[in-house]
């Protein structure tokens, strides 16, 4: 409960601040809708949970867009309440504008934590090549013809958190959400926490 409050109170302190940066440089859609909780270089918030956008895809970034507005997400949970509530009364040429502006971000590393470093990094290679490479590439890459988004650039937390959520129904579950529902079935694989966090802690690594 400590941890949703601080939450809750760095989101809104976030929100309050891009409010200045908004009024400076309105014509940047990024700066406008998206810097206050993913940062201005887009690499992304550990606190607030705000995953780094510059390794993903404008098709892949786009459909997830899609997705909030259309309830393809399970809203449990703060960061995703957030989300859901910050593009809820965007509209399309609002949210392409957004989208074309996070693809002129230079790519950015990912954020590593201690919590990152504590992984078993060779069962997590041996793991991802065996259930996550064939879609997410060797190198973590991504495959937008599949659906699978890069890897390259998220944070361990947040690489945890949502396969979390795909394995417990959270993601995936929206009869719309087709590569979702693809990735729930997969998820299924490796259901123990432990072993995802191996997962994720062998891709943070992984180069750009």
């Amino acid at each position: 409960m400590r941890y949703r409050n601080r939450l809750a109170t760095l989101v809104l302190a976030a929100l309050a601040a891009g409010l200045s940066v908004v009024s400076v440089n309105a014509g940047d859609a990024y700066t406008q809708h998206c810097a206050q909780c993913h940062g201005e270089s887009g690499a992304g918030n550990l606190e607030l949970g705000a995953p780094n956008l510059t390794g993903l895809s404008e098709s892949y970034i786009s459909r997830q867009l899609s997705g909030f507005k259309a309830g393809w997400r399970d809203n449990r949970d703060l960061q995703t309440r957030t989300m859901t509530s910050a593009i809820a009364t965007l509209d399309d040429n609002s949210l392409s504008a957004a989208v074309a502006a996070i693809a002129r971000l230079p790519h950015q590393k990912a954020k590593k934590t201690a919590q990152t470093q504590s992984g078993d990094l060779a069962r997590g290679k041996d793991l991802y090549t065996a259930y996550c490479s064939a879609c997410h590439g060797t190198n973590g890459t991504g495959n937008d013809a599949l659906g699978a988004p890069s890897l390259v650039g998220l944070d361990s937390d947040y690489m945890n958190r949502q396969y979390r959520h795909f394995v417990e129904g959270r993601r995936g579950f929206h009869p719309d959400d087709r590569y979702g529902k693809q990735m729930a079935r997969l998820s299924l694989a490796v259901k123990d926490p432990n072993l995802i966090h191996d997962i994720s802690s062998y891709v943070v690594q992984l180069p750009f």
